[in-house]
């Protein structure tokens, strides 16, 4: 169908081009396309802002025009606010009137005479799907890209345009809280059955179905939407959404299972329920009220300033090649090698099949390729089980992967990734037959924890294809890769290891090598602290608990037991002939490998699994004490801030060390790979933000008060002595 371009709109009122583009159709239907010139995707501004209100004026009022369609010129609809505008808000009184600005041109369309349909394809997203819930109608296109979301908490906000009450208005205040408090996104089939979305259609007819909808709204045509059932979930919504006493159990539940994950960390998962409360209690205009002084006093908060920084960082990694030299760009291998079939192995095989990428995976016997496909395998059934993925898609990705128990089918990677035992000997023996039945240009990949990949490179003839790619597990939950490159490895080598992982969806971080290189060298020294506090009496529960205030996601003893005593107990000596005194443990270790005590892999550890675990909640297992032979001091008084610092502080300063010693770029490469690895706490910003916030003197002077105390493990990194010295800063 021919259109009627409205030429007025392609100039904003400052005469720059403008965002929104108008084309009135020969039907009456106008086509708001969102456009924002330069940019590859659209994002909320003022600028934003005003053009759509202008816009929208023209379209109301122009006689010709009886409705119309609200779509995007990129490949996503709205992918959110503009976060450099965001950060750049000082007060809260300016963010508290962006929000209103925001709500007062959505709330204009929702109340306009003449129907206005969302026409979604790709990402609608915050800002992007409160502009979407507040047309008359939303129709997405199946296509796997189209995700509907409020992701605002994950960088300390809530959504600010009315967008929390509007999703409870269509799908109710329980799916309300849970996309507001988790930040997760929606397909449009799911959207569609939550009632978010009226109708789902193929992006090729897309912009006409929406068309039609919005000519039968015209027309006074009213669209069905899912009335009330009589069954489970509805009568549940009945129940807990339409009375006062519902509401209030709903909210009390809600409140009490958010505190207990955020510690009071992140306040705006408070707000968000706030202002949904109010909702439910008080109405649409008085929860609106609320939202917008909320958002205010957030956008200025020193939580969301951490987790924007955290943001930036990653959208600065992504287009990090890893290497200085820009001519120098990574290959991304058609297929890999994979030896090692167990945990970590299945793991990567699978992150790289869901990639694209062909994966031949070696194990010495059949039991160890068995266990590698039945891993990979269970992670693909349970997508299928949650409906991310169709039969027929497993069954593609499934197909990537090929399996032997020789090194047939390797001639042709173009990286080999090894997972086999923390074994030097192990390690080069695998490498040299690797290089036998490989090509010269072939990538050699050591997925080790803590051995220097220098010393593996040392049984290599082509020490320049040699590189670390440490990966965390379970490696297609953890979000972190740390690429490790010696002096020896070539940047095109480095380029193309962080190019294969971020194709398999990790964030990277390029490292210099050394033993444990970052992230398990700065766990050490936590963990050992930990070790030395227990060794004192002090409960494990209570030091666990401790630390998981302080915005851990689980405590020091919690996270032993789950990577493994014995693991931890290997990797312990390495670690103390490379660093000596400083990583002296106490007598623990070996008294619970003796017992065999492996943690929660073979349900013998610090607290009591499988048949011996005593109802949900995790409990200690009493015997473990006598195992150490220690007397845990229960019902002494002891102040949760000794034991936090005391970890704490030892992953930051060996963090200091690291990058005095020129192991890390970048503090940012310090932040994300201790956030995104190991899970330090991210309101806090990463150990260098950290450090920035509290200030290196003040740090100085805790670690320095430790070191008198305790003597040689707590020596403050010279480069923590020089910043404080200096008043210097990391940002």
């Amino acid at each position: 169908m021919s259109t009627q371009t409205v030429a007025t709109t392609q100039t904003s009122q400052d005469g720059t081009a403008s965002i929104v583009r108008i084309d009135v159709r020969p039907d009456g239907v106008a086509v708001i396309t969102l456009d924002a010139p330069g940019e590859s995707v659209n994002t909320l501004t003022e600028r934003f802002g005003t053009d759509l209100r202008a816009a929208f004026d023209l379209v109301t009022q122009d006689a010709n025009v009886t409705a119309a369609v609200l779509t995007s010129g990129k490949k996503d609809f709205v992918v959110g606010a503009n976060i450099d505008m965001l950060k750049a808000i000082t007060l809260a009184a300016d963010a508290e009137r962006l929000s209103r600005d925001g709500a007062l041109a959505f709330r204009a369309i929702k109340a306009s005479k003449k129907p206005v349909v969302a026409a979604v394809h790709g990402q609608a997203l915050g800002g992007g799907f409160e502009l979407a819930l507040a047309c008359h109608a939303i129709v997405a296109s199946d296509d796997k890209k189209t995700l509907f979301g409020l992701p605002e908490v994950q960088l300390g906000l809530l959504p600010g345009a009315n967008g929390l009450m509007r999703v409870a208005e269509r799908a109710g205040l329980q799916v309300a809280l849970d996309l507001g408090l988790t930040g997760k996104n929606t397909r449009a089939a799911k959207a569609k059955k939550l009632g978010l979305v009226d109708e789902v259609a193929p992006a090729s007819i897309l912009l006409e179905v929406a068309v039609k909808i919005a000519k039968e709204l015209a027309e006074g045509k009213p669209r069905a939407r899912p009335g009330f059932k009589f069954d489970g979930p509805h009568l549940t919504l009945l129940a807990l959404e339409k009375n006062p006493a519902g509401r209030a159990l709903l909210f009390r539940k809600a409140r009490e299972a958010t505190r207990k994950k955020t510690h009071g960390h992140y306040p705006a998962t408070e707000r968000i329920i706030d202002v949904l409360e109010r909702y439910g209690d008080k109405g649409f205009d008085a929860a609106a009220e609320l939202e917008a002084r909320a958002f205010g006093e957030l956008v200025v908060s020193e939580t969301a300033h951490r987790l924007e920084e955290i943001f930036f960082a990653t959208t600065a990694l992504k287009k990090d090649t890893g290497v200085d030299d820009p001519q120098v760009k990574g290959e991304v291998p058609s297929k890999i090698g994979m030896l090692g079939g167990g945990l970590m192995g299945g793991g990567i095989a699978y992150v790289s099949i869901n990639a694209g990428v062909q994966v031949r995976l070696k194990d010495k016997d059949d039991e160890g390729v068995g266990r590698g496909l039945h891993y990979v395998r269970g992670i693909l059934d349970e997508r299928v089980k949650k409906r991310q993925l169709s039969r027929e898609e497993r069954d593609q990705l499934f197909a990537r992967l090929t399996a032997t128990t020789d090194y047939s089918g390797l001639r042709d990677a173009g990286i080999v990734i090894e997972a086999v035992f923390e074994d030097l000997a192990l390690k080069h023996r695998v490498l040299r037959e690797v290089e036998a039945v490989t090509k010269e240009d072939t990538i050699f990949a050591s997925n080790t924890s803590s051995i220097p990949i220098g010393k593996i490179a040392e049984a290599s003839k082509r020490p320049h294809t040699v590189v670390g790619m440490h990966y965390f597990s379970p490696v297609h939950k953890m979000p972190l890769l740390e690429v490790i490159r010696t002096k020896a490895t070539s940047p095109q080598v480095v380029a193309s290891a962080v190019a294969l992982g971020k194709k398999q969806g990790k964030t990277v971080i390029v490292v210099n090598d050394g033993v444990g290189f970052y992230t398990s060298r700065i766990l050490a020294p936590y963990m050992n602290e930990a070790a030395y506090l227990l060794s004192e009496g002090v409960p494990i529960e209570t030091l666990d608990r401790a630390l998981v205030d302080w915005g851990w996601p689980v405590g020091p003893v919690t996270l032993l037991d789950e990577v493994g005593i014995d693991v931890a107990a290997h990797v312990g000596p390495i670690m103390l002939e490379a660093f000596g005194e400083r990583l002296t443990p106490p007598d623990t270790m070996s008294k619970l490998v003796a017992d065999d005590r492996k943690g929660r892999k073979n349900e013998r550890g610090f607290y009591l699994y499988g048949k011996n675990a005593k109802g949900k909640k995790k409990a200690v297992d009493p015997s473990v004490y006598t195992t150490l032979g220690i007397e845990p001091k229960v019902g002494a008084p002891v102040l949760a801030e000794e034991l936090q610092m005391r970890c704490s502080l030892q992953f930051v300063n060996e963090a200091l060390r690291c990058y005095g010693e020129g192991i890390l770029r970048t503090p940012r490469d310090g932040d994300i790979g201790a956030i995104f690895g190991l899970g330090f706490p991210p309101f806090r910003g990463g150990p260098f933000r950290y450090v920035d916030t509290i200030g290196a003197a003040e740090i100085l002077r805790r670690t320095q008060s430790y070191y008198d105390r305790f003597g040689k493990r707590w020596e403050p990194a010279p480069l923590l002595v020089e910043m404080a010295k200096k008043g210097s800063r990391f940002y």
